[in-house]
C-alpha cells in the first residue's frame, strides 16, 4: 500500500504571502439582502450538539460555553431525533416533571424536555434560492419560532437564528412575535 502513493511536490514559502481566512460578513445586514448573509452554514461552521442521554444543566452548560441558544439532539447512531433550547431547559417542563415524579433535576435528561423530530419544522435548501433575509423574518414569525434549521439532502445543512438576524441587522425582529408558551418565559420577559 505504501507504494501506491507518491509524494506531492513542495516548494520553499514565498515571501509576500497572505494567509487565506473566511470572507468577512457585512457590519450591517439590510433585510432585502441575500438570506445567506444571516445563515450559519453547517459545513464552514461545526454545529453543537448534545446526545438524547444527557442531563438538562450539561446541556445548557454546553450553550453557555458556545454561545448559542439551541442544540441539536443526536442519538447513539449519530442521527438528529431533536433539539432542544436554552428557554426549553429553563421553562416549565423541567419543573412539571420534577413535581410529577419527584426526580432530582440532575436527573433530567434532554430527551425529556427536547422538541423531537417529527414536530420541527423545517426548510428545504432549495427553498433558499433568492431568499432575502426579510422572508426569512417572515417565515421565523410564521412558525413563531426563534430558529429555522434548513435541511438538503437527508441532513441538516445549517440554520437561521432569530438573535443572529438581530444582531447583524441591528433590528430586534422577535420583540413581539413569539408568545410566551409558560409562565417561566413570562416571568423571564418581564425580568
Amino acid at each position: 500500500m505504501k507504494d501506491d502513493y507518491a509524494p506531492r511536490v513542495c516548494v520553499l514559502l514565498q515571501a509576500g504571502v497572505l494567509l487565506e481566512t473566511p470572507s468577512e460578513l457585512p457590519e450591517l445586514v439590510h433585510f432585502n439582502e441575500p438570506a445567506m448573509l444571516v445563515f450559519t452554514d453547517f459545513s464552514l461552521i461545526k454545529p453543537v450538539v448534545t446526545a438524547v442521554y444527557t442531563p438538562i444543566d450539561v446541556a445548557l452548560n454546553s450553550m453557555k460555553t458556545a454561545g448559542v441558544r439551541l442544540l441539536l439532539v443526536l442519538d447513539e447512531n449519530g442521527e438528529v431525533v431533536g433539539q432542544i433550547t436554552a428557554d426549553d431547559i429553563l421553562g416549565d417542563e423541567p419543573i412539571r416533571l420534577q413535581q410529577v415524579t419527584r426526580m432530582d433535576r440532575s436527573e433530567i435528561l434532554v430527551s425529556a424536555v427536547m422538541t423531537a423530530l417529527e414536530n420541527i419544522r423545517v426548510m428545504e435548501w432549495s427553498h433558499m434560492k433568492g431568499a432575502k433575509v426579510g422572508h426569512i423574518v417572515a417565515t421565523l414569525h410564521q412558525i413563531e419560532r426563534a430558529h429555522l434549521l434548513v435541511v438538503e439532502g437527508g441532513r441538516v445543512r445549517g440554520l437561521f437564528s432569530a438573535s443572529q438576524i438581530t444582531r447583524q441587522t441591528g433590528q430586534e425582529i422577535m420583540e413581539t412575535a413569539l408568545p410566551a408558551h409558560s409562565f417561566a418565559e413570562i416571568v423571564h420577559t418581564l425580568s
